[in-house]
């Protein structure tokens, strides 16, 4: 049987990385944007990049420095430092998707973008897809995944 898109999907709006405006103090992916959307009703889109130590970050650049005041990839840290790392705009570190799945608890849709590791849309994927699959797994809000990487959505399913 075909899974089937959740109807919310078609009901809600999708804030696009969270409801984010740095000025208020909430950036992209960040906790404080998931919050903000959650709190108008809006569904949830957010970027996911793999730690070194394979934790499904939500951020959505490969490297630090335009969402934070850190040079560097985000694959080569581990996720405690990447957690420490201070998303410009705000307080707050990168923030895992547990804690992202923890904070939208079901209240509205979220769509989890799979970013392509190696840039090439290869089939050099499989740890970020895990990853998630294990963050998921107990999850019970209606979820969906995308990739601009086919063979990420394939190795997820």
């Amino acid at each position: 049987m075909t899974p089937r898109l959740h109807p919310d999907f078609l009901s809600k709006a999708l804030a696009h990385r969270g409801l984010h405006d740095v000025a208020d103090g909430r950036p992209e992916n960040s906790r404080a944007a998931i919050q903000a959307a959650v709190s108008y009703g809006y569904g949830v889109e957010i970027d996911l990049q793999l730690s070194a130590d394979n934790h499904a970050m939500v951020f959505h650049d490969y490297e630090l420095n335009r969402l934070t005041n850190e040079a560097g990839f985000v694959r080569a840290r581990d996720a405690k430092q990447l957690s420490d790392v201070t998303l410009l705009g705000s307080t707050e570190g990168i923030p895992d998707l547990a804690e992202i799945l923890d904070l939208v608890a079901g209240l509205v849709p979220l769509l989890i973008e799979f970013k392509d590791q190696d840039g090439l849309m290869g089939r050099n994927v499989g740890p970020l897809e895990r990853a998630a699959a294990d963050a998921l797994r107990a999850y019970t809000g209606p979820y969906a995944v995308m990739s601009f990487n086919p063979n990420s959505v394939a190795m997820f399913a």
